[in-house]
């Protein structure tokens, strides 16, 4: 087995919904501890709204000297494990939660917006507006790329609609 060390980064899987609370117990031992955040967008009533989430839900990083302390890491108030096997605890390299970092504006991670691009045939689903949950098939994008013309497949006749793409996500 491998000896970890001291700078290395642990992944931390915490109890449901209690990243905040196991990043607090784990910082109460003065330990290095990250919790990465960026705005997830949520529905409410309809609309999204942004709302401050856990990057990765369920899990944060910790650096901490495993002879000295996992004992009372994998005990603290809100933490479920530290992963690993039987080979030795799971690390991340620095220069990965380094990149994360370097992606933070104000504490948020900034995700990177990618437009998302579809083929013909693809199933989609509208995610906004009045034909929200509605599914479909991609037909074709309009000349102003910004809308697109779906078939509609969750009605019982052959129907086109077009909606603004920044409303379809991919299907099941």
């Amino acid at each position: 087995m491998e000896r970890e060390r001291e700078d290395q980064w642990f992944i931390i899987h915490t109890r449901p919904r209690q990243e905040a609370v196991a990043e607090r117990s784990l910082l109460s031992l003065k330990i290095p501890v990250y919790l990465p955040l960026y705005y997830a967008r949520i529905k409410r009533n309809k609309t999204k709204i942004p709302r401050l989430s856990p990057l990765f839900k369920g899990y944060l990083f910790a650096q901490f000297p495993v002879e000295s302390l996992f004992h009372k890491v994998r005990y603290c108030r809100g933490v479920k494990t530290v992963l690993g096997g039987k080979q030795g605890l799971w690390t991340i390299d620095d220069a990965l939660i380094q990149s994360i970092r370097e992606r933070e504006k104000d504490g948020v991670v900034e995700l990177k917006k990618r437009p998302q691009r579809f083929s013909r045939g693809d199933a989609i689903r509208v995610d906004e507006g009045d034909f929200d949950g509605w599914e479909g098939v991609f037909y074709e994008e309009l000349p102003d790329n910004e809308r697109a013309v779906i078939l509609l497949t969750n009605v019982h006749f052959s129907s086109k609609l077009i909606v603004p793409k920044s409303y379809l996500v991919a299907g099941k």
